[in-house]
Parts: structure tokens; C-alpha cells; sequence
């Protein structure tokens, strides 16, 4: 059974941690102005006029919010930010009919000493993340989703032991894959600010957003400025093209020639006299006989002189450019894998994590 995050109240075991779930919240209608939009919320505020439409037509907000008390007659909203603002817009048209709207009370009540009020907000972070599992999301909101969460179990851990893998839990909680989840990392780590806004207005997707990420900053600003000059994003095989010629090695320049001195003149030169014979040495008598001295020996031939043999050449090494787009066709692979073998999507999960971080690595 997948880990439930839900299920990270201390003490709790794998119940719900929200009282709404559990039916242990009161239903409420609250006035909109006493509700409160909460901090954390991170999720765009888009289609408002259409929601307001949907809620005239069915006569009322129909799904409640969930809102914390704060004192006051004041509470805090942990979902329904976006039936606030429609509601909100209805009754500036003067439709007081609307200024009601539904909402789950979550009882703040704490058991003595279980739990602090850092706690009990990351809680309620946590909480407004799980709760808007089924909203529509931009990319935006996706790596936003991402990072949040991330942080918020990095602080629960510091309050109890969460059993599993950071990466995993969220991509079961977000229903993706951790390999997905390891892109929406890189570009919140590597990303610079001007394409995060572009990411964030929808001037390009994630995949463009993630390809953009394994550049480094040198590398982006240049394809920002290209980009600029475009007047619109860059698509991601255009991403892909830049980064190629961005990367090719410079050949370095021809040296210069240096042109030759002319040749000197040529010297006429006597002809060479003729060679002088050395008499040979004469016979001489030895008991009356003559003997002819020996002819001295030939010098012995001169050495070939060889040319040293030529060493092999080492091979060359593979540019880390070179070893990045191999790596990418087996993390596309990996995650072909996936869907493949069901049994084993863990494993391949983790091999297209493992490249995902390598190919970010070569490339910067």
C-alpha cells in the first residue's frame, strides 16, 4: 500500500489527518469576509470569472471549503481560496445570496504536550497541498507543488520519523514519478529567475523549463537573449539546438605563415680535380721472396639511422556533451520501462532518477 501523507499526524498510525475526513469537522457557513486566504497557498488564482458563472448556475458554492478558527470569528482558509474570490465577486455584483459560503471546520483542539504550533502549521501546509489533489494545475503550480512539499516533510522530519524516500512520497502524493519529480527539482534549483517567470506566465512548459535547467547560467542568458529576439519561447528542439552550438569546441586559429626568405643564388663552383691515387705500398723481399701488403679493410657500412616507431595514439575522450545525450536516450528508455513492467516500475524509477541527476551533472 502506497504511503498515505495524510497519515503524518504523530500518534495517528495511518489515519486521516484531516477531522474532515474522519466526519469529526462541523459544517459551517461562513461570511466570505471572515475568511482569511492562507500564506502558503501557492496555486494560481486563474478562471475565476468562470467559476463565478458555475456557482451562479448550481445556486450556490456545492463543495465546502476546509478552514481552520483563528479567533475573532475569523478563519483560516486551508482549501477553497478560489470559491472565496468567486463568492467574493457574486456579491460585488449585489448578489448577497452568495455571501455564505459552506466550509469544514477543523477542530484545533491538541492532546496535552503531543504537538507545538510550528507543528500543527506545517500540518495545515501539508494539508492545503493534499487537499487540492484534483484542482486544475498550471506547470507552474506543479513545480511550486513540488518544492513545497519537499520542504514541508524536510520540517516534519524534524518532529517525527517518516518512513520512505523524500522523492517518492511526493510523486505518490502528486501522482507522477520520481524521475518527473527529480525535473521539477532541477528547475527550481538551476532555472533562472527570467524563465521561471516565463514558466509561471505559460510562455513555455515544463519540458522547455527542464531542458533550459541543464544549461548552466552563462548558457541561459545567452538563450535568453535569443529568445528575446524571437519574441516568444523557445521550443524545446530549439532549446537542444542551442545548447549543441553553445558547446561545440572552438577550433583554434590557423597559425600564420610566415613567407619564405628567397633562395640565394646560386655559387658556380669549380669543378672538382680530379681524385688523387695514394701509391700503394711497395713489395717488399722477405727471404727472397716479394710480399704484397694486404689491402686495408673496407669501413663498414654506416648505420641506417630509423625512425622511431610511432607510439599508438591514446583514444580520444568522450566530451561530457557527448556522454549527456547517451545518457538521455537511456533515461527516455527507463521511463519507456515504466509502463512496461508494472512489477518492476520502482527499479526503472530509480535508474531514470540516477540519470536524470547525471545528465544534469555533465551539462552544467
Amino acid at each position: 500500500m502506497a504511503f498515505d501523507i495524510l497519515s503524518l499526524q504523530r500518534g495517528r498510525g495511518t489515519a486521516p489527518r484531516s477531522k474532515a475526513d474522519e466526519g469529526q469537522a462541523v459544517l459551517k457557513y461562513i461570511d466570505v469576509d471572515d475568511l482569511v486566504p492562507s500564506e502558503d497557498n501557492f496555486y494560481s488564482m486563474s478562471n475565476i470569472d468562470e467559476l463565478a458563472g458555475l456557482i451562479e448556475v448550481s445556486g450556490g458554492v456545492k463543495q465546502p471549503g476546509l478552514v481552520s478558527p483563528l479567533g475573532g470569528g475569523k478563519y483560516r482558509l486551508i482549501s477553497g481560496h478560489r470559491r472565496r474570490l468567486a463568492s467574493l465577486q457574486l456579491v460585488k455584483q449585489g448578489k448577497e445570496q452568495y455571501r455564505k459560503m459552506p466550509c469544514m471546520v477543523e477542530d484545533p483542539a491538541r492532546e496535552p504536550g503531543e504537538e507545538t504550533d510550528e507543528l500543527r502549521a506545517i500540518d495545515e501546509a501539508i494539508l492545503l497541498i493534499a487537499t487540492n489533489g484534483q484542482r486544475e494545475k498550471t506547470d507552474w503550480d506543479k513545480v511550486q507543488e513540488a518544492t513545497r512539499l519537499r520542504a514541508l516533510l524536510e520540517q516534519k522530519r524534524r518532529f517525527e520519523k517518516i518512513p520512505g524516500e523524500t522523492r517518492k512520497i511526493i510523486a505518490e502524493q502528486l501522482g507522477t514519478t520520481p524521475a518527473q519529480i527529480g525535473r521539477y527539482d532541477s528547475i527550481a534549483k538551476h532555472l533562472i529567475a527570467a524563465f521561471k517567470t516565463w514558466l509561471e506566465e505559460g510562455k513555455i512548459n515544463i519540458s522547455v523549463a527542464y531542458e533550459l535547467s541543464t544549461m548552466n547560467e552563462r548558457e541561459q542568458l545567452k538563450a535568453l537573449d535569443w529568445a528575446r529576439s524571437m519574441k516568444r519561447g523557445p521550443s524545446i528542439d530549439e532549446v537542444k539546438r542551442l545548447r549543441e552550438g553553445m558547446r561545440m569546441p572552438e577550433e583554434p586559429p590557423a597559425p600564420p605563415v610566415t613567407p619564405e626568405p628567397d633562395p640565394p643564388a646560386p655559387v658556380e663552383q669549380e669543378a672538382p680535380a680530379a681524385p688523387v691515387r695514394k701509391p700503394e705500398p711497395p713489395a717488399v723481399e722477405n727471404a727472397g721472396k716479394i710480399v704484397d701488403f694486404p689491402a686495408p679493410p673496407s669501413p663498414p657500412p654506416a648505420p641506417v639511422e630509423r625512425e622511431p616507431d610511432q607510439e599508438p595514439k591514446a583514444p580520444e575522450r568522450m566530451s561530457g556533451r557527448q556522454a549527456a545525450n547517451i545518457l538521455e536516450d537511456l533515461q527516455i528508455y527507463c521511463e519507456e520501462m515504466l509502463a512496461i513492467e508494472a512489477e518492476l516500475a520502482d527499479t526503472w524509477a530509480e535508474r531514470a532518477d540516477a540519470l536524470t541527476v547525471a545528465i544534469a551533472a555533465l551539462r552544467r
